[in-house]
């Protein structure tokens, strides 16, 4: 196996598209924070850091065709495969580059409206984390959107023992790096079935090592046979990146910017007499027992007023999607246990949407949602989070490229199909 700055190299990296990444839905979850977002309704620029083979990058190009995307990672395979597909799918809108995070920020470039890191800060020794950080600060605009996903304590915690001995199997071993993850989950296994101390009194254990075992080879490797796996604390990953100059507003996830519904009851009585931020993080992140962050900062933010936040949530227009459940009352199992979705809110809002795309305006007419938007926006958060329904993209150019890298994703058997409209993709049902 070989590694680059710690890192993997010798396998590439799966395919794994993540909608809170693309254009569209951040823009979106800031307003919906109260937070002035960059206006996608014209030309924008995006930059992911460590785009892996690009396939968060070339559905946001080929869906969006007002923005201008560049693809960052300093594994050569990656950009190679990447390039490829852009040029197969015919876009235009698009770059990818090999390149080390301290080589990228060296160089004399335009800013970005949007950056994004995933799959990455958590995997990058300490000079590659510094890096991202003089990227952010010389190259994002002012009102631009930082997404960030990183391994968080104390979720995150008890894999700490599994990864050290996939790890170190990786160094003992010959083979590529899938091979020695291969090997690594086959001794885990061997330690789990003989009783070892480890998994005996952390059972959760268990069930990480289960769920492992299930997960592609390759995607072990990238997540685990790092030399820096380190999860951080979020109120410690919010004070490094301050340094860029930018503030944490909320998270990607839309379910957990929703406190009262995110957050235990018994914990809300904490919660409500703490005003501190990195203490509320914290706190929030221990009833969640939460392992993963998808967090969003912003250079500059400006808070909307209550008048102009209601504006421009009232601009905002939605459609379902095809997995949007028949009218009524519905339950959605998050996190912490099913929450109810009662009756009497979803059977109108999941009507007005079956009928067709409707506006947050529109939609706060119906009688249950009058003089009540902050129902009508959980509702629709909810919604959201589930994968029932999506904000539309509100500049009116064509993707002309969709039709093309839908044809290009049944080709390579990738499981997602665009959906232009909303600027995104949706996963794909089996057989079709």
């Amino acid at each position: 196996m070989s590694r680059r700055e710690g890192y993997v190299i010798d396998v590439p990296y799966p395919l794994h598209f993540h909608k809170e990444m693309q254009p569209v839905w951040m823009s979106y979850i800031a307003t919906s924070l109260g937070c002035a977002a960059p206006d996608i309704r014209r030309s924008y620029r995006y930059c992911e850091l460590g785009c892996g083979a690009g396939i968060n990058l070339l559905v946001a190009a080929a869906s969006n065709p007002l923005g201008e995307f560049v693809g960052v990672d300093f594994n050569a395979g990656h950009i190679v495969l990447a390039q490829q597909a852009a040029r197969d799918i015919g876009l235009k809108n698009i770059q990818f580059v090999e390149a080390s995070f301290g080589d990228f920020a060296s160089r004399d470039l335009q800013p970005f409206d949007f950056i994004a890191c995933h799959g990455t800060w958590s995997w990058l020794p300490p000079q590659a984390q510094a890096s991202i950080l003089q990227i952010l600060h010389r190259y994002l605009e002012p009102g631009g959107l930082f997404y960030l996903h990183y391994m968080c304590h104390p979720g995150a915690t008890r894999l700490t023992a599994i990864q050290k001995i996939l790890h170190e199997v990786s160094l003992a071993m010959p083979g590529d790096s899938a091979e020695a993850a291969r090997h690594g989950v086959e001794l885990l296994r061997r330690l789990a079935d003989s009783g070892a101390g480890a998994f005996e009194d952390n059972p959760g254990l268990k069930d990480e090592l289960a769920a492992l075992e299930k997960e592609h080879l390759t995607y072990l490797a990238h997540e685990f046979l790092t030399d820096y796996w380190r999860p951080q604390h979020s109120a410690d990953v919010h004070r490094i990146v301050a340094q860029a100059e930018l503030t944490y507003i909320g998270s990607a996830d839309c379910f957990e910017n929703m406190d009262s519904l995110s957050i235990p009851g018994d914990i809300q009585p904490i919660l409500s007499g703490v005003a501190q931020s990195a203490l509320r993080e914290t706190i929030k992140d221990t009833a969640r027992n939460q392992h993963q962050r998808l967090d969003m900062f912003q250079r500059q933010p400006e808070t909307l007023s209550s008048e102009q936040h209601l504006l421009q949530l009232d601009a905002a227009r939605f459609m379902a999607l095809a997995t949007m459940p028949p009218a009524g009352a519905l339950n959605f199992s998050t996190p912490i246990g099913a929450i109810p979705g009662p009756e009497a809110i979803f059977e109108p809002l999941l009507k007005a949407l079956q009928a067709g795309p409707r506006s947050f305006a529109e939609l706060r007419g119906l009688s249950v949602f009058s003089g009540e938007p902050g129902v009508l926006l959980q509702a629709l958060q909810m919604l959201m989070w589930a994968g029932h329904a999506h904000p539309l993209r509100a500049d009116g150019a064509t993707a002309q490229q969709a039709s093309a890298f839908g044809e290009w994703l049944s080709s390579k058997a990738v499981a997602l199909s665009p959906l232009p409209e909303c600027g995104t993709a949706v996963m794909r049902k089996r057989g079709a």
